[in-house]
C-alpha cells in the first residue's frame, strides 16, 4: 500500500514536486529584477516609462518580468566602445 505522495511518485517514476526546488522561478518582481541587474527599482521604472524593457502585466497593480527577455532587450542599448586612443 502506498502511504505518501513521495512513495506514489517513486512507484510511478514521476518526480515529486517541491515548490522551492524543482520548479525554477521564471518571473521576477520589480525589486527582484533590480537586484538581479544591479540597479535601483527606480531605474526599472524609468526603463518601463521609456519602453526599453518588456513587462508582463497580470493586473492593474501586478507586473512581472522575465529576466532573459529583459536582458536581451537591454543588450540592444549596450554602449560599445569603438576605436580608442593609442
Amino acid at each position: 500500500m502506498i502511504r505518501s505522495i513521495d512513495e506514489a511518485c517513486a512507484a510511478s517514476k514521476t518526480p515529486a514536486l517541491n515548490t522551492n526546488e524543482s520548479i525554477p522561478k521564471r518571473l521576477l518582481s520589480k525589486r527582484e529584477l533590480a537586484r538581479a541587474l544591479g540597479v535601483s527599482p527606480r531605474t526599472i521604472e524609468n526603463w518601463l516609462a521609456a519602453k526599453k524593457i518588456p513587462q508582463l502585466r497580470l493586473s492593474a497593480r501586478l507586473t512581472r518580468f522575465n529576466l532573459a527577455r529583459v536582458e536581451s532587450a537591454l543588450s540592444r542599448y549596450e554602449v560599445k566602445e569603438v576605436g580608442g586612443r593609442p
